[in-house]
């Protein structure tokens, strides 16, 4: 493919502080080998993940350090068509569709390992920016290691939860029992169909109502999806003596926890955060590249619905202007679409 012609600017978001969000103007290179030059189509707003950087209140990533540093590039869920590749890269067609963890960009280079992916001609755009956050939730599922017939219980609705609630519904756990305080994510969580039951704690007693639809032995597996840190007791709670917590949501903030649940029950703790293997083996084939080329084949055949956790679209130029509105009320949004 040759590289002749190719657009050199590109503009794209960035945190230059707390609580800040500009444009910003960039030179684009030639791609070099392995890598795809890639024009976004349209991009995802990991609500958690891009909300903690902007918001600016500072966590410690182990082996990292000292989190959020500045300037920071928001954006890791991308569809675009590619414009160029560098020498030897794997081939691909000027033009052809593909989904990545490219930045809130018009125009940048991708590498082409562990993705990006090819949309499938049945896919839209805007279903195959899901594909990254898809592969985040396929991996936790995968280390849960869900059963047919376990009590699979997922806490909090957004969208790792909700991508988390159809997958274990795909993969024959019954009951599917969806956790959330707010009322309008558990009706969204009903309109896509996946959840068996719809438990809200300011409503009820979930954890004895958990207990009741597993016969008094508590979930087999809990997914905590909220990232916070404070609801890990609630999980603990809800599982049953030698049942699996899976942490789906990335905590980044410390927070007491009843220890006394995890060794007298005594509970199998397991992150899923991060943790995708660097490349494929005999023992572990499931990169985040596989991961995301498995979650289009199931958009592709209709197995998972992404369409209906889309709540709001707007222009990308508009961006700047969602990132406060998202950090005064993050729960009167689910998937927001920058349209390019």
């Amino acid at each position: 493919m040759s590289n002749a012609h190719v657009k050199a600017n590109s503009r794209r978001l960035i945190f230059p502080g707390p609580q800040e969000v500009a444009w910003e103007e960039v030179h684009v290179p030639a791609p070099q080998g392995g890598e795809l030059l890639v024009e976004t189509r349209r991009s995802l707003i990991s609500i958690g993940t891009e909300l903690a950087f902007f918001a600016g209140r500072q966590w410690v990533n182990p082996g990292v350090g000292v989190l959020p540093q500045y300037p920071a590039y928001p954006g890791y869920s991308n569809t675009g068509s590619v414009e160029a590749a560098g020498q030897e890269t794997a081939p691909w067609q000027v033009g052809e569709r593909v989904a990545s963890a490219a930045r809130h960009a018009t125009l940048q280079n991708v590498p082409n390992l562990d993705g990006p992916v090819t949309i499938a001609e049945s896919v839209t755009d805007e279903e195959a920016t899901f594909c990254t956050l898809g592969a985040t939730v396929l991996n936790a599922y995968r280390r849960g290691a869900p059963q047919l017939g376990e009590c699979a219980v997922v806490v909090g609705q957004g969208i790792l939860g909700q991508l988390a609630i159809q997958l274990l519904r795909l993969g024959g756990c019954a009951p599917v029992i969806a956790v959330d305080l707010d009322a309008k994510r558990l009706a969204l969580t009903e309109r896509v169909a996946a959840a068996t039951h719809l438990l809200n704690p300011n409503d009820e007693d979930v954890v004895g109502a958990v207990h009741d639809l597993s016969a008094g032995r508590g979930a087999d597996i809990v997914f905590e999806a909220t990232g916070l840190t404070e609801t890990y007791d609630l999980t603990f709670a809800l599982t049953r003596p030698h049942g699996r917590v899976v942490g789906l949501g990335s905590p980044r903030y410390p927070a007491p926890v009843d220890m006394q649940q995890v060794h007298i029950k005594p509970l199998h703790i397991i992150g899923a955060i991060g943790n995708h293997p660097s490349g494929e083996s005999e023992e572990n084939r499931w990169t985040r590249g596989a991961h995301m080329a498995f979650f289009m084949d199931l958009l592709a055949q209709n197995r998972v619905n992404v369409r209906d956790l889309i709540t709001h679209r707007m222009p990308a130029q508009d961006a700047p202007d969602i990132y406060p509105m998202l950090l005064q009320d993050r729960t009167a949004y689910l998937g927001v679409i920058l349209e390019w």
